[in-house]
């Protein structure tokens, strides 16, 4: 994994797990679930084109601003598409469905500012495949560590620290999935 990969990804990864803060500590602090998610998403809109620099290589600042805004754009048709499916199906299926084409979106934008444009299906394809392992890993962990589902953890801890643990490791795993996706994309569409 070349460096740049590997900085962007673990910065997009800090960004995720402030982001994932807004639920693992202030969830309480909301009164509705569509106003926490879109804090969330703010997070996301604000920071995380700038933790995808260094996957962009040695580009101009003026290049790393317009790509953040592109980043931006993208992430808020990627979370309106997605909280569109979640709240329609609540289940897996909103999920899944909401993340492909969410993610079709945010692809489709970040093309725009790309040196060299990957084409729209495959690079999807490669982002979605990340995204995905990262958030079921995330999703996983976030159970296995409340004591439930096949790989439960009883862990020594109170109830209340358990399940910001918890939020934290969803955070954690999606950021990872995603920020690796999205690093590995641009990366690859570098000039030589």
């Amino acid at each position: 994994m070349k460096n740049s990969v590997l900085a962007a990804t673990l910065l997009f990864t800090l960004v995720a797990l402030l982001s994932f803060a807004v639920w693992a500590i202030g969830a309480s602090l909301y009164t509705s679930e569509v106003g926490m998610y879109i804090l969330c998403a703010v997070v996301f809109f604000g920071l995380g084109g700038l933790a995808l620099r260094p996957a962009l290589g040695s580009n101009p600042t003026k290049r790393a601003l317009a790509f953040s805004l592109h980043f931006a754009a993208g992430f808020l048709i990627y979370a309106f598409i997605w909280s569109i499916a979640w709240f329609t199906f609540r289940n897996t299926f909103g999920e899944v469905i909401g993340s492909f084409f969410g993610l079709l979106g945010l692809v489709l934008v970040l093309r725009r500012c790309m040196p060299s444009r990957p084409e729209l299906l495959t690079a999807t394809a490669v982002v979605f495949l990340w995204h995905t392992l990262g958030y079921y890993l995330g999703g996983q962990c976030y159970e296995a560590l409340q004591n439930r589902g096949i790989l439960a953890i009883d862990l020594p801890m109170e109830r209340g620290t358990v399940v910001t643990l918890a939020r934290f490791s969803w955070g954690l795993f999606y950021g990872l999935g995603l920020g690796y996706g999205l690093s590995r994309m641009l990366q690859s569409a570098r000039p030589s």
